[in-house]
């Protein structure tokens, strides 16, 4: 405890100059354990006034200790100990109107407790000290033990006039009795000495007052005289404080009245500021400006001006800050009763803003503009601009009337540039198929195998090269005229509807009330901007995406090849700055992916022609038209994409294509009309297809052209095993059986002479079947089924023959180790050797 006592006066007590005199450790408060550590400390402050306070000290986590509940020694009203008979823990503290049931660590420290707190009270709070009950309290002062005896009656005075020698006169005594150099038994002398002493002591004591009684009587005179005049100083400092009290008194009521002077003033001020502040409003609104607004004329520009300024002094009427008790003023409720022609000019309003905005749109339509231009709008603008104050006006003080107009002007002006836009584009279209009939050129005639061909001719067939110079006239007049049309409306829609008014204005209070006019704050202002004109725009101009997509359909359909031409020129002007806060950059975005779509499509539409072969009847099948095609698409589209940035998209179809292609090869080669073998088909169509590609030179089709050669050599090989057959078919047969016979059977291949169907009489037998003539002409008809199987004048003939020629060789060395393994020692060979076969297929090869 001693420990703990030292941290919680170094941690808690030390610093606020308080010293601890006793200290309990607390089990339980009112019946309740505590989980932390929980100790009643009482303590004295160091420096004078003396003050004596009782803490509730609370252990923490980190071995720390924090003060909980302070009380001071003159709150506490009873200390109960509960039994002094029985040692116990547990006492009872009444401290204010609450008591406290503790339980101690241990008796001996409640009673350690309680006994300090008991010495503090007596020496700090000797009035009003608390009740200490049922406990034995200590003995603050030494006490003699006297034990009672019965003493006679004549006794009883003397020992209650009985008091006990002192230590000092004890010690005094002792010094006298040492100066007089007197025994014990010198005592009456001694007595008679201290008698003498005592009388000339007494008698001068008497001579010295007597001396001192005139003194003493001028001194009491004097304190009479003292009294007196204190008890008139005390009445003058009577008289003055009643006086200070009736001036101090006099201050105040001065002091309060000219307080509530101020306050009379500052009110008399308001009221002024308030009653001019209202009469002034009253006064914007004259009876000029309600008879102008009754009589409103919006044809005449003068008539238009003097009732935007009745509109604005109205707008200033509303929106003064008059206080809620002005408002129910008999002069504002009827200057407010007046304005109720208000509603009738706005109505008015409203339908000369409707039928000016039809009027205008049919005089825009009755102009003549040349055939390829949209007809630009600025006599409609010029017209419709004098009204943008009142717009304004109603903007702030009729939104809802606001809204009705703005949807009226969209409705009509949709209207408006739907027929414009209907007019244009008809004409642009009709003059498409003139431009592109200028580039058409006469068909050339296909040669007899093309019969294979697709009835879906693409462009690659059917006509020459474009003109590249058409089309980008008509792209960039489609662009011009959209451009200063979009670009024009925006402009006069944002200034005559101030469709960014009350944004700015909310963005201005927003940055001046937070102090904040960041960048970020800035754009957040921009975006809300732009998808409010981007919102009117829209539902002005909606179809204005159909004529687009007409228009590139028109386009795309006189020539599919167009859709290479418009991508690129649309690519390159995506790459130029444009502005973000135009509509026309949406418009731009529309038709950049209409044109994707159209090229998505066209390349789509190519793979399929491409993949699909069709054979009505049995027929030979040759070189796909597709791979012409695909190779013509390709010089096309690289002399269309020649200066082109972005060619993702173009690889792209060039792999889609190229893979449509051999999907079409694997079609006709599967083809149940075909009577061509399917291996010929495959290895003929991807030979030709490994030779357009390699005369593209094309970098992202490398792969695909190292693929058309791989399978090119994989379908050689197949047809040449498929068609080699068995050219010593009686050899194939017999060894066969052979290889079959030592599999099963788990003979020896030398032990299968003795077997009588594999003696060496019928391996001569067969052997005799297939003579060097017989050899010959069989590789006369395979050679020209061969050439029949082939397309005329194959380029892979001689290839196909040559790896017939190293197949059969390789079948002739295979039977020779045959014989030598199963017939060891048999002096038998084949009539035909490898020197011979050699010169049949010189021979033949050089006949045809």
């Amino acid at each position: 405890m001693s420990a703990i006592r030292k941290i919680i006066q170094r941690q808690l007590f030390q610093k606020d100059d308080e010293r601890i005199q006793a200290i309990v450790n607390v089990n339980k408060l009112d019946g309740k354990k505590k989980k932390n550590q929980t100790l009643l400390c009482l303590a004295v402050t160091i420096e004078h006034p003396i003050a004596v306070r009782l803490y509730f000290v609370k252990g923490e986590k980190d071995d720390t200790f924090k003060k909980k509940d302070r009380f001071n020694l003159r709150e506490v009203r009873e200390i109960d100990g509960i039994n002094p008979k029985k040692p116990s823990p547990e006492f009872h503290m009444t401290i204010g109107d609450r008591q406290y049931v503790i339980l101690a660590g241990s008796a001996e420290e409640k009673d350690d407790f309680i006994r300090e707190l008991y010495k503090l009270s007596c020496q700090y709070l000797p009035v009003q000290m608390p009740d200490f009950c049922n406990f034995s309290l200590p003995q603050l002062e030494a006490e003699a033990s006297i034990i009672p005896i019965e003493l006679p009656e004549h006794d009883i005075a003397m020992a209650s006039d009985y008091q006990p020698v002192s230590a000092k006169e004890d010690a005094d005594f002792r010094k006298l009795i040492e100066r007089a150099n007197l025994t014990i038994g010198d005592a009456h002398a001694f007595a008679e000495m201290l008698t003498e002493q005592l009388q000339s002591l007494d008698g001068a004591n008497i001579n010295s007052m007597m001396d001192s009684e005139n003194s003493v009587n001028q001194l009491l005179s004097s304190i009479d005289a003292a009294l007196t005049g204190v008890e008139s100083v005390e009445k003058e400092l009577d008289n003055c404080d009643d006086i200070l009290a009736f001036v101090r008194n006099s201050i105040e009521l001065i002091e309060e009245k000219d307080s509530l002077s101020v306050v009379e003033r500052k009110n008399k001020a308001r009221l002024n500021e308030e009653i001019i502040s209202f009469v002034n409003s009253l006064q914007e609104v004259t009876d000029a400006h309600i008879e102008t607004l009754k009589q409103a004329n919006f044809s005449n520009p003068e008539s238009v001006q003097r009732c935007t300024d009745a509109a604005r002094a109205v707008a200033h009427f509303w929106h003064g800050r008059f206080a809620k008790p002005m408002l129910q003023m008999k002069a504002y409720q009827d200057r407010n009763d007046e304005l109720a022609a208000i509603d009738v000019f706005v109505d008015r309003l409203m339908s000369h803003l409707s039928a000016l905005f039809s009027n205008l749109n049919d005089l825009s339509l009755d102009h003549e503009w040349h055939e390829l231009c949209i007809p630009k709008q600025s006599q409609r603008f010029r017209a419709l601009s004098p009204l943008s104050d009142l717009i304004n006006w109603l903007k702030t003080n009729r939104p809802k009337a606001c809204n009705l107009v703005l949807q009226k002007y969209i409705d009509s002006t949709n209207l408006l540039y739907k027929r414009l836009f209907d007019n244009f584009f008809d004409t642009l279209i009709s003059k498409v198929p003139k431009a592109m009939g200028t580039e058409k050129k006469s068909k050339t005639s296909d040669s007899a195998n093309t019969s294979l061909r697709s009835d879906n001719q693409s462009f690659m067939s059917t006509s020459s090269e474009i003109d590249t110079e058409v089309l980008p006239q008509l792209i960039e007049t489609v662009l011009a005229e959209l451009s200063a049309v979009i670009d024009a409306e925006q402009k006069f829609v944002v200034r005559f509807f101030h469709i960014n008014s009350e944004l700015l204005a909310q963005f201005d209070t927003t940055s001046t009330g937070s102090g904040d006019s960041s960048s970020l704050g800035g754009r957040s202002m921009e975006k809300h901007m732009n998808e409010q004109v981007r919102h009117v725009m829209g539902n002005l101009f909606d179809s204005l995406n159909i004529h687009l997509d007409s228009f590139c359909r028109a386009v795309c359909r006189h020539n599919p090849s167009n859709v290479l031409l418009l991508f690129v020129i649309m690519s390159k002007k995506v790459l130029l700055p444009q502005d973000p806060s135009s509509y026309f950059s949406i418009t731009f975005g529309s038709l950049v992916v209409l044109i994707k779509r159209q090229f998505d499509a066209f390349i789509q539409m190519e793979c399929g022609q491409y993949s699909e072969v069709r054979i009505v009847k049995k027929t030979r099948i040759g070189t796909l038209p597709s791979i012409a095609r695909f190779a013509g698409f390709v010089r096309r589209a690289e002399t269309i994409f020649e200066n082109a940035e972005r060619r993702t998209d173009l690889e792209k179809a060039y792999f889609n294509l190229c893979r449509a292609v051999c999907d079409g090869i694997q079609k006709a080669a599967a083809n149940p009309y075909s009577k061509s073998p399917s291996s010929v088909v495959k290895f003929e169509n991807y030979h030709e297809l490994y030779l357009t590609l390699s005369e593209l030179k094309i970098s992202c089709l490398d792969q695909q052209r190292k693929d058309a050669k791989a399978l090119k050599e994989e379908h050689i090989d197949a047809y040449v095993k498929e068609f080699m057959g068995r050219p010593l078919k009686e050899i194939q047969t017999f060894f066969d059986n052979v290889n079959n016979f030592i599999e099963m059977r788990g003979i020896r291949p030398e032990e299968i002479s003795y077997q009588q169907q594999f003696s060496r009489m019928e391996l001569k037998k067969v052997i005799s079947q297939h003579p060097g003539k017989e050899v010959k002409k069989g590789l006369e008809q395979l050679y020209k089924k061969i050439e029949k199987n082939l397309v005329a004048n194959s380029s892979l003939l001689q290839v196909v023959w040559r790896d017939m020629q190293e197949q059969f060789i390789k079948q002739i060395a295979e039977y020779n180790k045959l014989i030598l393994t199963c017939y060891p020692g048999i002096k038998i060979e084949l009539e035909v050797s490898t020197d011979n076969v050699l010169q049949f297929f010189s021979e033949i090869a050089q006949q045809h």
